[in-house]
């Protein structure tokens, strides 16, 4: 949809604000965090209301809502929930527009380029990346659609009240983490006692390696070192998915087995050490 909806439909993802790496430190991790926050504009505002007025199902075991990923191309029509007034196309238009992406997607076309193209939700910058959230949390036609989806899939159009989308489910990809931040006086963000030099940054962080190295354990090495708020934490930073961090630290991140700690990653926020812990 557009801007001034954002707030309206806070149900569709789980909280942005479970993972930017560095704020200090936490912002360090975040160059995206718009992106949730506009996808949380797109699907869902009145799943509650459903869920509330629906038959319960039969009793059944428990189990844990999944989490999903994916992206879609949203199509408005005249009359959609939220369609801004410059959306002029019948009901039967966007159907039919919606077909013909679908067909393309299915064909073979990169499915972000066709988001960028004609979405019109506010994700379509992103390539219509919608990132992880929990099943439920999506109106249930769109829920529906996608658990029944294979990873890399495309749907045909599936209609909710805000139009009609092209959905592709994406794996679910995320990593658990904790980190060492020594920042220097050209960290952004830095606070006003740090005064030391880059080059004394680089020597603390290699430092703080070298114990590691030596089998001290990270989450002490955290609290004595770290600058970033996650510092008393044992630098945990809980878990997070792909887009949310700073490139260099998410690349890191990313790359290590579970179990692993980095060399030093430099960010504009100073250097980290960074360990995987699932």
């Amino acid at each position: 949809m557009f801007r001034t909806t954002r707030a309206a439909l806070v149900v569709l993802l789980i909280g942005i604000g479970a993972m930017t790496a560095c704020n200090g430190e936490e912002n360090a991790a975040n160059d995206a965090n718009d992106t949730d926050s506009q996808a949380t504009t797109e699907v869902q505002s009145q799943a509650q209301a459903q869920s509330a007025t629906s038959t319960p199902p039969a009793a059944a075991p428990t189990q844990e809502p999944q989490e999903l990923a994916g992206a879609h191309i949203l199509i408005m029509y005249q009359g959609s929930q939220r369609a801004p007034a410059t959306i002029t196309r019948t009901k039967e238009e966007a159907l039919a527009l919606a077909k013909e992406i679908a067909s393309k997607a299915k064909g073979g076309a990169d499915f972000a380029a066709l988001a960028r193209e004609y979405s019109e939700g506010p994700s379509a910058p992103q390539g219509g990346d919608l990132g992880i959230w929990v099943q439920g949390r999506m109106v249930p036609a769109f829920d529906t659609a996608i658990l029944g989806m294979d990873i890399g899939g495309v749907s045909d159009p599936v209609e909710t009240d805000f139009g009609y989308h092209v959905i592709t489910r994406k794996k679910v990809d995320k990593v658990s983490a904790r980190h060492i931040l020594v920042m220097h006086n050209d960290s952004m963000r830095k606070p006003p006692e740090i005064t030391r030099t880059k080059e004394e940054a680089l020597a603390r962080i290699e430092e703080v390696k070298q114990k590691l190295n030596s089998g001290q354990g990270f989450e002490a090495l955290a609290n004595e070192y770290s600058d970033g708020p996650s510092g008393p934490k044992g630098g945990d930073l809980g878990s997070f998915e792909r887009g949310r961090m700073h490139p260099d630290f998410e690349a890191a991140a990313f790359g290590l087995e579970v179990g692993g700690v980095s060399d030093a990653v430099e960010t504009p926020f100073g250097y980290h050490l960074i360990q995987r812990y699932r």
